[in-house]
């Protein structure tokens, strides 16, 4: 296990499945006409990381997986097919890189004296308040 994820992990091609599908929003006219959106797909199992790493992906990024076991990227920021590929193949890859990090160890610290000091005057204050609240007796 790594802490931080190799810049560019090596993908077979063979292993992801491109779809380009009809986009909506911008485009005039030929909207309609073109496959501009691009989807693709990658077997969590064809990726080449260890187990424990696909159980963080798995994890972190259960809403981009489906009932295959494929984590699903698309993108249709641009009216070009090819640089949507690339968008969403830029996508994957900083989704997993995410996924891969492994967050720093929180080291708990204790409060300095003057912290707890300035804790304990602030409640007595607030406390006198309270008591100056009272019905007297």
């Amino acid at each position: 296990m790594f802490d931080s994820p190799p810049r560019h992990m090596i993908l077979n091609s063979k292993d992801i499945k491109f779809k380009a599908v009809r986009a909506g929003g911008p485009g005039g006219q030929r909207t309609n006409r073109r496959s501009t959106k691009v989807q693709l797909w990658i077997s969590i199992g064809d990726l080449p990381l260890s187990d424990i790493e696909k159980k963080r992906i798995r994890a972190k990024l259960k809403n981009y997986i489906n009932h295959r076991d494929e984590l699903e990227v698309q993108s249709d920021e641009s009216r070009s097919q090819e640089l949507n590929r690339d968008s969403a193949l830029e996508k994957l890859d900083m989704l997993l890189r995410e996924a891969l990090r492994v967050p720093k160890k929180r080291i708990p610290m204790k409060p300095s004296r003057s912290a707890e000091n300035r804790r304990i005057a602030e409640k007595k204050i607030i406390g006198e308040k309270k008591r100056a609240r009272r019905a007297i007796k």
